[in-house]
C-alpha cells in the first residue's frame, strides 16, 4: 500500500483552538506562494502580520487547481468518495468511469477513437469506439486502448476456476475486413505480459446486443482480460462498436455486472499504545532529546509552544529523538505531527530507531527506512517494524543548515492499519502541481485526513481509534474547513478562466456555503503570456465578479498595476493591463514584492468590512 504522508501548508491539528477572527485563504499557486524567495513569503503569511494584533491565516493554496477543485476543498461543491473494501465482482478496475481514460491512438495500422459514452436502461456504462484504417496485423487490442494504464493483473491460484462475461454491439460501419470480436481471459506474468488465452468467447456482430460468457481454469498465478478485434491483414477496416465493461470472477457462474468501485470500509483501528507530545505545558522539551552524532549535540529549544530543532553546522544526522518503550517487531506505527520550516531548506527524515542514537529500525510501505519531508505542514506517516524492535522516533537532517519546529506529535503503534485507499472522487480535490497535499475532514462520520502524494492514488487515514465503518459508494467527505465560521479569502479561477460560467458558478457555490457571510473574492490575474483574447476573457470575468460582489471584491490586478515602478518595462506592462514585471517572478506568479502588495490589498479589504 502507498505511504500515507500528508502535507498542506499551514495546516493545524483538529484539537487546536483557533482564534475567532482567523482567516482561511483558498486558492491555487498564487495563494500557495509560487515564485517567492522562501518560507513565509506567500501572501497569507505576509498578511497575517499586517493585522494589529497579528491573526492566524491558514494557507489553503494548491498549485494548478481549478475553481472547481478549490470549491470542493472549501465545501461549496460536495466532495464524494468511494474507498476500497469488500470483494468486487467486477475485476476490471474502475468501471464507473468506463472509457473516461480511453487512449486515442493507432494499433497495428488501425486508429481507435472513443466517440462517446453513456449508460443503458439498467444503468450500465458503455463506450462507443470507432476502429478504422488499414490493418497491418491480424488483431488490435482495443481493450488496451480502453483500459490503458489502469489495466491490471489479478492474482489467481493455479487450478482455480474463473468466468468471463460481457456485452457488445456493432452500431456503425461494417464488418468488412473484420474476422470477429472476442472477450479474452488471459494468463499473464507478474508484469502483465501475455502467456496464454484460457477463454475467448466471441460476440455476434450483426447489429444486435450480444452477450457472451465462458469458463476456464487458471494454470498461472496471474490473469487479466481484454477485448480483441480480429482483422484480416491488409484489409480496410471501419467499424464502430458499443462496448460494455467485461467481468471476470471466481467460479463457474456468470453473475450480473457489479460496478467498481462499490461500497467500501474504513478499517478498524485499535492501537496498543498512544502518546501525544506537546511543548506548551511548561515541561520543556517534553521527553525529547537532542541527537548526539560525532560528538555534536543538536541544539533544541522551546519557543511559542513548539520544539525548535536546529542543524546548526549542516552536519550529518542532526535532529531530535523521542525515546519510547520498546515497539515490538512487525507492528504498524503511526506518527502524526505538525512542522514548520523556520529557516533554510532540505530534507528532514522521520523514522524509528533501534535504540536512541542508533540506526533505523522501521520501513515505509515503499520499502524505505524513513519518510523525507521538505515543507511545513501536517503529516501522517505510517511505518512498520521489521525483525528488529524500535525504541525511539527520530527527526533528522543531514548536509544542510535547516531549522524546524515540531508540535502535536502523536506516536501510536499496534497491528491495525488506519489507512484505506480512495478509489473514486467526484472531484479531484487534491490534484495540483505539488507533490504532496492533504485535507482534514470527516468521512462517514470518521475524523481523518485525505492525502495524495506524488500523483498517486488518494488515501484516507483515520485519526482516532474505532470499529470498522461502512462507506457506501459516493459518501460525502466533509472538509474541516467547510464547517468553520472563519473569514475566507477566495482567489480562484485562474487555471480555468476560459470557462467563465464555471468559474462564476464555483465562486458562487463557495460564497453561498459560508455560514458566517464573511468573505472576500479576489480578481483573476492575467499572464504576460496570455493572448489578447484570453486577457479580454479575464477582464470580462473580473467585471462580472466586481458587479456581483461589490465591496467584497478585491481588485488585486489594480493594486499591482498601481504599484508599478517608473521603468519603461513596468509602465508598458501597466498600460497593457498585466502585472508589472518588477512585481512578478515569471509571466504570472509574483515575487516577494508582488505578494506583499497582494497581502496589503486583502488586509485593507478585510479591515474595511469591519472584520
Amino acid at each position: 500500500m502507498h505511504l500515507g504522508l500528508s502535507l498542506s501548508p499551514a495546516q493545524i491539528p483538529l484539537n487546536t483552538n483557533r482564534r475567532s477572527r482567523a482567516i482561511i485563504a483558498f486558492g491555487d499557486s498564487l495563494t500557495e506562494g509560487a515564485g517567492t524567495s522562501g518560507a513565509g513569503k506567500a501572501y497569507p503569511q505576509v498578511a497575517a502580520n499586517r493585522f494589529q494584533p497579528a491573526r492566524i491565516i491558514l494557507n489553503r493554496g494548491m498549485g494548478g487547481q481549478t475553481s472547481t477543485q478549490i470549491a470542493a476543498r472549501q465545501g461549496g461543491i460536495p466532495l464524494r468518495l468511494a474507498v476500497a473494501g469488500g470483494t468486487p465482482g467486477n475485476l476490471f478496475p474502475r468501471t464507473r468511469d468506463w472509457m473516461h481514460r480511453f487512449e486515442t491512438g493507432s494499433v497495428n495500422g488501425l486508429a481507435h477513437e472513443c466517440l462517446g459514452t453513456g449508460m443503458d436502461e439498467n444503468g450500465l456504462p458503455y463506450g462507443d469506439v470507432r476502429i478504422y484504417g488499414t490493418a497491418t496485423a491480424s488483431f488490435t487490442d482495443i481493450g488496451r486502448q480502453i483500459y490503458g494504464a489502469i489495466a491490471a493483473n489479478y492474482p489467481a491460484e493455479p487450478g482455480s476456476r474463473w468466468t468471463v462475461s460481457g456485452e457488445a454491439q456493432m452500431i456503425g460501419g461494417s464488418t468488412d475486413g473484420v474476422a470477429g470480436l472476442r472477450l479474452l481471459l488471459i494468463e499473464a506474468d507478474e508484469s502483465g505480459g501475455y502467456l496464454a488465452e484460457i477463454a475467448a468467447p466471441a460476440f455476434a456482430l450483426d447489429g444486435t446486443l450480444s452477450s457472451v460468457s465462458a469458463m476456464a481454469t487458471a494454470t498461472h498465478p496471474f490473469i487479466r482480460s481484454t477485448h480483441l478485434l480480429d482483422v484480416i491483414p491488409g484489409s480496410a477496416v471501419d467499424i464502430t462498436l458499443r462496448v460494455f465493461p467485461g467481468q471476470f470472477e471466481a467460479g463457474d457462474i456468470a453473475t450480473a455486472l457489479k460496478l467498481t468501485p462499490g461500497d467500501g470500509e474504513i478499517p478498524a483501528y485499535s492501537p496498543e499504545f498512544t502518546r501525544l507530545y506537546r511543548f506548551d505545558n511548561g515541561t520543556g522539551t517534553e521527553g525529547s532529546s537532542p541527537r548526539i552524532q560525532d560528538g555534536h549535540v543538536t541544539p533544541l529549544s522551546v519557543k511559542d509552544g513548539k520544539l525548535v530543532v536546529e542543524n546548526d553546522d549542516a552536519g550529518i544526522l542532526r535532529g531530535c529523538e523521542l525515546p519510547l518503550a520498546e515497539i515490538p517487531a512487525h507492528k504498524t506505527i503511526r506518527i502524526a505531527f505538525d512542522t514548520e520550516i523556520k529557516a533554510g531548506a532540505g530534507q528532514i527524515h522521520v523514522g524509528g530507531l533501534e535504540t536512541s542514537g542508533g540506526s533505523w529500525a522501521t520501513t515505509t510501505a515503499s520499502g524505505d527506512p524513513t519518510s523525507a519531508i521538505t515543507e511545513s505542514g501536517h503529516y501522517e506517516l505510517l511505518f512498520t517494524t521489521g525483525n528488529t524492535p524500535c525504541n525511539a522516533i527520530a527527526f533528522l537532517s543531514s548536509d544542510t543548515r535547516i531549522t524546524w519546529a515540531l508540535d502535536n506529535v502523536v506516536v501510536e503503534w499496534g497491528v491495525d492499519n488506519p489507512q484505506v485507499e480512495v478509489l473514486d472522487q467526484s472531484t479531484a480535490a487534491l490534484s495540483g502541481s505539488g507533490s504532496v497535499y492533504s485535507m482534514r475532514g470527516r468521512l462517514a462520520g470518521i475524523e481523518g485526513i485525505l492525502t495524495v502524494r506524488d500523483g498517486g492514488p488518494p488515501f484516507f487515514t483515520r485519526s482516532r481509534p474505532g470499529d470498522p465503518v461502512a462507506v457506501p459508494y459516493a459518501t460525502l467527505f466533509v472538509p474541516e474547513d467547510a464547517v468553520t465560521q472563519n473569514i475566507q479569502w477566495l482567489w480562484a479561477g485562474r487555471n480555468n478562466a476560459d470557462t467563465s460560467n464555471i468559474v462564476l458558478s464555483d465562486i458562487a457555490a463557495m460564497t453561498d456555503h459560508i455560514a458566517s457571510g464573511r468573505y472576500l473574492v479576489g480578481a483573476i490575474l492575467p499572464s504576460a503570456d496570455d493572448t489578447l483574447q484570453t486577457r479580454q476573457t479575464i477582464a470580462t470575468l473580473n467585471a462580472a465578479l466586481s458587479t456581483r460582489y461589490r465591496q467584497r471584491y478585491i481588485d488585486l490586478l489594480a493594486a499591482l498595476i498601481a504599484a508599478a515602478g517608473q521603468t519603461t518595462a513596468d509602465q508598458q506592462d501597466a498600460a497593457a493591463g498585466i502585472i508589472p514585471r518588477s512585481l512578478r517572478s515569471d509571466a504570472l506568479h509574483l515575487n516577494d514584492a508582488g505578494y506583499a502588495i497582494v497581502a496589503g490589498a486583502w488586509v485593507a479589504g478585510t479591515i474595511a468590512m469591519g472584520w
